[in-house]
């Protein structure tokens, strides 16, 4: 018997200081959910040998009951730290609410690593055992692992009470419904959002169409009867992307031009700048492909708009639209010179249902519909700039990687579009 327990002492310690690295960085690596299998599969191939080099190289030079650490904690800790970096990767690049709640509690695992790391694989020089004896060289660190031992029981202990050892599964169900109720009443409060949008353009074409005809003015009347079919054909698509149940915003990405892109969404917001002086334009410093979705695009830079316009005083101002692109990013740039933004609102505005409007079909939503399109591409929404009366200039950043560039000088620049309440204008 005591000979079996030496034994399974010693398989454990060659297990402990040779696998166990390998297997926890294989954990962070595999816990992700947004990286693809070949990624993880190549990585995973990649990684393996290495820790076999290292047990098979003890195995013939030191035998298997005495560890010299220092010949291999370096090896070990790289696979350790990597293991940390997938963890913390996992986590940041969740964006499902639920799940990036569960997988915090997943963080306890690096920091056990680590500790144990500092502890064992830095902490001990070399160990030999032996059946009813050992010799450790180290610098005593190791003896108040029982204190780490000792608090992650306790937290153990702690979401097994809270959460129910027999009752996870059923807890994590109930939580999985309650988030798809509130994806799908996000989903309903967008899609009502869009079309509300696009029913008040509608409606001001229909009427402007039969001031037309009145007006004699068929020809007018046709173009702008035209401009409608653009919108219910967007609105559509709006319906039919708002996923299948409307539980959330699905992208259907493929490349696009840009200068089209944006050229169309000057276009459609022509018709909100008719009641008010206002300049609508779009310069560009650099043109070429977007690989995006165009529907969820559209929509968000529309909203942009809107939420210019409305920021507008009663007597006009100016919208524009500016790209641009650097080594890490494409992008737009919407500036108004409008009310701006107050600082105590700044960190709101990103939340659903917040408005300061007073309009009783301002729902709130608008903003946060940009955000999660562009953290669905990858990128972000930020407010570059916004000073009270002077103005906002909020910027859409798509990651690099979805944007091939057209070969420009330094200073080009068009100034594509110009609309005001009296005429609309191409400048090139």
């Amino acid at each position: 018997m005591s000979l079996l327990f030496y034994k399974s002492t010693v398989i454990a310690m060659n297990i402990y200081f040779f696998i166990l690295p390998y297997v926890f960085c294989m954990g962070g690596l595999w816990i992700n959910e947004k990286m693809s299998y070949w990624i993880k599969w190549t990585w995973t191939v990649l990684l393996f040998p290495g820790f076999v080099l290292l047990l098979v190289e003890h195995l013939m030079s030191e035998g298997w009951n005495h560890f010299d650490v220092s010949r291999f904690r370096w090896w070990d800790g790289a696979y350790i730290a990597l293991g940390c970096i997938f963890y913390v990767y996992a986590y940041v690049k969740e964006k499902n609410g639920l799940k990036r709640h569960s997988q915090r509690r997943t963080l306890l695992f690096p920091l056990v690593m680590i500790w144990a790391f500092m502890s064992d694989y830095v902490g001990f020089d070399s160990l030999t055992l032996g059946q009813w004896s050992f010799d450790l060289r180290s610098n005593g660190m190791w003896q108040t692992n029982f204190i780490v031992i000792l608090a992650t029981v306790i937290i153990v202990l702690f979401f097994t009470i809270r959460y129910g050892f027999l009752g996870i599964k059923l807890k994590i169900e109930r939580e999985r419904i309650d988030y798809s109720i509130r994806t799908l009443t996000m989903g309903v409060s967008i899609l009502n959002h869009s079309i509300k949008n696009e029913i008040q353009k509608i409606d001001y074409l229909a009427e402007k169409s039969s001031h037309l005809v009145q007006g004699g003015q068929s020809d007018k009347a046709v173009q702008t009867i035209e401009q409608v079919h653009g919108l219910t054909s967007h609105l559509l698509k709006m319906v039919n992307r708002i996923k299948e149940k409307a539980e959330d915003v699905h992208l259907d990405e493929s490349s696009h031009d840009i200068k089209r892109l944006l050229e169309s969404v000057i276009k459609s917001a022509g018709s909100l700048t008719e009641h008010k002086q206002v300049s609508l334009s779009v310069f560009y410093t650099t043109e070429g492909e977007l690989i995006c979705d165009e529907v969820h695009v559209k929509e968000t830079l529309s909203n942009l708009i809107r939420n210019s316009i409305d920021a507008l005083p009663s007597k006009g101002g100016v919208i524009e639209l500016r790209t641009s692109a650097t080594r890490r990013e494409f992008r737009i740039e919407v500036k108004d010179n409008g009310a701006g933004i107050p600082q105590e609102n700044l960190s709101k505005i990103f939340e659903p249902f917040f408005t300061t409007k007073k309009n009783a079909l301002n729902y709130g939503l608008g903003l946060s519909y940009c955000l999660s399109v562009m953290s669905k591409h990858g990128g972000k929404l930020s407010v570059a700039e916004s000073v009270p009366e002077e103005g906002t200039t909020i910027v859409l950043h798509f990651p690099a990687y979805k944007y091939k560039s057209k070969l420009r000088s330094p200073n080009y620049a068009v100034r594509t579009r110009s609309f005001d309440h009296t005429h609309s204008s191409i400048l090139k």
